[in-house]
């Protein structure tokens, strides 16, 4: 029981310990936040032009890039669907086969006059 008690004593101060750690932590971020917030702003305000310029090769990139991609997807779709209709008519075959067949055996000859 005793054990018990000196442990969760030692838990107790555990936490009271990192309780104040952190407040002390948390009070330093907020003064570092504070004091260096012009110079983040200014560091924001000096990467617009770099931000544009960056957003301008990639929008010339994707005029280029693009319509290479949607002729790729159309031939990929196309090939699809070809490969669909041919894997539906595929176990047709044999039918169709027997039934020239048919035709071939059973047709009429034109007569020769």
């Amino acid at each position: 029981m005793i054990e018990t008690l000196v442990f969760g004593s030692l838990f107790l101060a555990a936490v009271a310990i990192a309780a104040v750690l952190g407040f002390v932590f948390l009070i330093i971020k907020i003064v570092f936040w504070a004091v260096l917030l012009p110079l983040r702003l200014l560091l924001k305000v000096l990467m617009i032009p770099v931000w544009l310029t960056l957003g301008a090769v990639g929008l010339a990139a994707g005029v280029v890039v693009v319509p290479v991609v949607l002729a790729g997807v159309a031939i990929v779709a196309v090939l699809g669907v070809l490969g669909a209709i041919l894997a539906l008519l595929l176990p047709a075959v044999p039918f169709v086969l027997l039934g020239l067949l048919v035709w071939a055996i059973f047709r009429r000859t034109p007569r020769v006059a």
